[in-house]
C-alpha cells in the first residue's frame, strides 16, 4: 500500500479519536463515577473533599459552583450538599426550587441519587436550645422529608467514610432472574452508652446488618436515621 495513503489513514484516525475523547464526559475516560459538590459559597470543608485524595481516588470530582452550576445531575453517581440553610432546607422540602443550587438538589433527590450533607452545614441544628419547640418541630419535620426521601446527614469527620462506604454502583437488576437466598444476618453486640452515626458507619464497612444495644443505650437520631438508610437494625437485648 502507498506510504502516503498510510499515513493519511494514520492521521485521521488519531483524529476521530482525539475528537472522542474531547467528546466524553468528565471521568469517562478512566471509568471513575462522577461525584459532585454542591454549595451555595465556597468554604474550607468543601474544598477539603474537592480536594481529597481518598475521594479523587475513587471518584471524578466537580465543583458545581466553579461551573456555574451548569451541571446534568444524570452523569453523577453522588452529590455532596453544603450550606443547608433553614432558607434552603424549607425551599427543597416544598420543591420551591428557585435558584440552581435549589433545582440541582431537588434534581439529585429526585433522581435518586446517593446525597450527603455534613450535620455540621444544617443550620437547623444551630438552634436547638433556643427556638421555640413549635417552630423547631415544623423544620426539623422538613429534614426528616429528606432524610426519608435519600438525604444523609452525617458529621463531617465521617463524611469521607460515609462516601466510599456505598460506592460500588447497584447491580443491574434482570425481570427473570431467580431471587437469591437473603444472606444471614451478622449481629455485633455494642457496649457502648452512646451509639453514633460514626458506630454505625463502622457497623456498615464491618458488614453487620443487626447491632444489639442494652436496655439503656441512647442511640442519637442521627445515628438512628443513618442506620435505617443501611439496613442496619437496632435491637434492645
Amino acid at each position: 500500500m502507498d506510504q502516503t495513503l498510510v499515513d493519511e489513514i494514520i492521521k485521521r484516525v488519531s483524529q476521530k479519536l482525539a475528537e472522542a475523547d474531547s467528546a466524553a464526559p468528565d471521568g469517562a475516560a478512566d471509568g471513575k463515577p462522577k461525584l459532585l459538590i454542591l454549595t451555595q459559597e465556597h468554604g474550607t470543608l468543601c474544598h477539603q473533599m474537592l480536594e481529597s485524595p481518598r475521594l479523587t481516588e475513587r471518584y471524578a470530582a466537580t465543583c458545581a459552583l466553579m461551573e456555574g452550576y451548569q451541571c446534568d445531575m444524570a452523569e453523577f453517581d453522588t452529590v455532596l450538599l453544603f450550606n443547608l440553610t433553614n432558607e434552603v432546607l424549607a425551599k427543597i422540602a416544598t420543591v420551591l426550587c428557585d435558584t440552581p443550587y435549589t433545582r440541582l438538589a431537588s434534581q439529585a433527590l429526585l433522581l435518586g441519587k446517593r446525597v450527603f450533607v455534613a450535620k455540621e452545614e444544617v443550620e437547623l441544628y444551630r438552634y436547638a436550645s433556643t427556638a421555640p419547640a413549635a417552630y423547631y418541630a415544623m423544620l426539623e419535620g422538613k429534614l426528616r422529608l429528606l432524610t426519608a426521601s435519600g438525604l444523609s446527614v452525617v458529621s463531617a469527620e465521617g463524611l469521607e467514610d460515609a462516601v466510599l462506604s456505598e460506592s460500588a454502583p447497584a447491580a443491574p437488576k434482570t425481570c427473570c432472574a431467580a431471587k437469591p437466598a437473603a444472606a444471614p444476618a451478622k449481629e455485633q453486640k455494642l457496649s457502648k452508652r452512646v451509639v453514633t452515626e460514626r458506630d454505625v458507619i463502622s457497623l456498615k464497612e464491618n458488614g453487620v446488618t443487626r447491632a444489639l444495644i442494652g436496655e439503656k443505650t441512647i442511640v442519637t437520631d442521627l445515628a438512628r436515621e443513618l442506620a435505617r438508610t443501611r439496613g442496619i437494625e437496632i435491637v434492645r437485648e
